[in-house]
């Protein structure tokens, strides 16, 4: 009987013994975490700080910006007062026409942008004192146009356009007079720009005073003193347009009635930057 059991072939190796299961370990907390919150909030509040501070200094260069503005003003003002003095020699004359220049442009771009924003909003400025600036109504054409002089009381008046222009504790009379409401000392001032070649007279823009006078019997006629309060003048030329433009400190009472005489109503070239009328009550 043959022994199948019993081989010479080797015996394979046993198995190897099971990996022992493997621990994973957590990592050790960072030891700088604090250290970068740190920066974190360091860097925050610097751009907070940075932000503030530009805004804080873009507001006080516009607030100083106003300030050198109004100190222009008062200047400009003081100027002009100085300019009314009688004993003024001819070069200050010459240097007060300059500062009244500039005055008159700045107050018609104010009262043109003030008029505007009035009229989109209702709302107007509070202002206690007493002021003026009125601009020319369209032209009016006369068919036989009449050429006036100062002796022609009433006549060839410029009428003025209230949409367009400034009033405060100033009442009008008509189209073409303003009358004041509170008696004192007014700066007063018009221009008048003519538009007219080769003309054969003297051009002249005046600002007429007329004070009415009270009759003691009720059922008369109020009386009325009119007269040339100021005066300008563009002589005959070739040019197309010519400007006649004045100002001056007076006193006026209650009552009293302003309005602009010009030589010729075709010759006035309507446009309201060109021509117009104002006052302002000196404080």
């Amino acid at each position: 009987m043959i022994n199948t059991y019993h081989t010479s072939l080797p015996m394979p190796p046993p198995p190897p013994p099971p990996v022992p299961p493997r621990f994973h370990s957590r990592p050790e907390p960072r030891q700088h975490s604090s250290l970068i919150w740190f920066l974190a909030v360091v860097l925050v509040i610097h751009m907070f700080l940075t932000f503030g501070g530009f805004i804080y200094l873009f507001h006080k260069g516009n607030q100083q910006e106003l300030n050198e503005n109004y100190q222009d003003d008062v200047r400009i003002l003081k100027r002009l007062q100085q300019c009314d003095d009688d004993n003024v020699d001819d070069k200050t004359l010459l240097d007060c026409k300059k500062v009244l220049n500039q005055f008159k442009d700045v107050m018609a771009k104010a009262s043109e942008t003030e008029s505007r924003v009035a009229l989109l909003t209702g709302d107007h400025v509070h202002y206690h004192g007493a002021l003026a600036h009125m601009s020319v109504s369209p032209a009016k054409r006369v068919a036989n146009p009449r050429i006036c002089t100062e002796n022609d009381k009433g006549d060839c008046a410029l009428e003025w356009n209230t949409d367009h222009s400034t009033k405060v504790n100033v009442d009008t009379e008509g189209d073409s007079r303003l009358r004041i409401s509170h008696a004192g000392y007014y700066y007063i001032y018009s221009q008048v720009t003519f538009s007219i070649k080769n003309a054969t007279s003297v051009l002249v823009n005046s600002i007429r005073h007329v004070k009415v006078k009270e009759q003691v019997k009720t059922w008369m006629k109020p009386e009325e003193i009119d007269e040339v309060l100021l005066r300008s003048y563009c002589p005959p030329q070739q040019l197309p347009l010519c400007t006649a433009s004045q100002g001056g400190v007076f006193k006026l009472d209650k009552g009293d009635q302003l309005y602009v005489q010009v030589t010729n109503l075709n010759w006035v070239h309507y446009d309201r930057n060109a021509t117009f009328f104002g006052l302002y009550e000196l404080k």
